[in-house]
């Protein structure tokens, strides 16, 4: 076995997932990833596995392998997720409600349950959601990814309970804008708009971001539990 930690990320295909999965390689972790399509990231200790999240068999097949394979699981960070538009509520269809959710939470909750029976059984973990601030701004034309993005708050605040007893600490990484596929997607007038209303009035690197998660999955943030830290604004 491996002294290298093991560390699962979903949503590494690319974007903030792919950036997370190549910071933490760089760190000496031994990165296991995930994606509905195949990864480009071609470096050592990376092992990249087709896996929808919101399938709940997949998600159990997976992990398990995971396990199998590496006798423990370190970390998790539940990073896929799905921005499908900026529609007002008035104008956003059901169909894209429901992929909202699904991918957004559905898919978070089946990797951190799977996770967790994991950790509980070996007696340590640690595992990061990944929010946004969304939650706090209340944008408009966000009704159905902000509240899919809320559900994984409190999904991660009550786990946080269920498995403190086995040493096991989940916490949740809320992050401003980052510039990334999906934001550059919005244009640049709802891009400024957002940056407005931060307190810290720029787009957060994939590097800060990890800088944050670097410290919540490490073994000496054993106390820290339940947490939701937002990056560029106060809350």
């Amino acid at each position: 076995m491996s002294d290298k930690q093991v560390l699962i990320i979903t949503g590494t295909s690319k974007g903030t997932g792919r950036g997370m999965a190549e910071y933490f390689l760089d760190k000496g972790y031994k990165v296991f990833g995930c994606s509905r399509g195949e990864s480009s990231i071609k470096l050592e200790n990376y092992n990249h596995t087709q896996v929808d999240v919101t399938d709940e068999l997949q998600v159990q097949k997976w992990m398990r392998s995971m396990k199998k394979t590496n006798k423990k699981i370190d970390a998790v960070i539940s990073n896929a997720g799905l921005v499908e538009s900026a529609l007002q509520m008035v104008v956003t269809s059901g169909k894209i409600v429901q992929e909202i959710i699904q991918n957004n939470f559905i898919g978070s909750y089946f990797v951190c349950r799977e996770a967790a029976k994991i950790m509980v059984s070996q007696n340590y973990g640690r595992i990061v959601t990944i929010s946004s601030t969304m939650t706090a701004l209340h944008e408009p034309g966000t009704s159905a990814y902000s509240a899919s993005k809320s559900a994984v708050v409190e999904m991660t605040k009550v786990l946080a309970k269920e498995v403190a007893p086995f040493s096991v600490t989940c916490n949740v990484v809320s992050p401003a804008m980052i510039l990334n596929e999906r934001s550059l997607a919005f244009g640049e007038e709802w891009t400024n708009r957002i940056l407005d209303k931060q307190s810290i009035k720029r787009k957060v690197t994939i590097e800060e971001v990890c800088h944050v998660i670097s410290f919540l999955i490490a073994p000496e943030s054993s106390c820290i539990t339940g947490e939701v830290i937002h990056m560029g604004i106060v809350n």
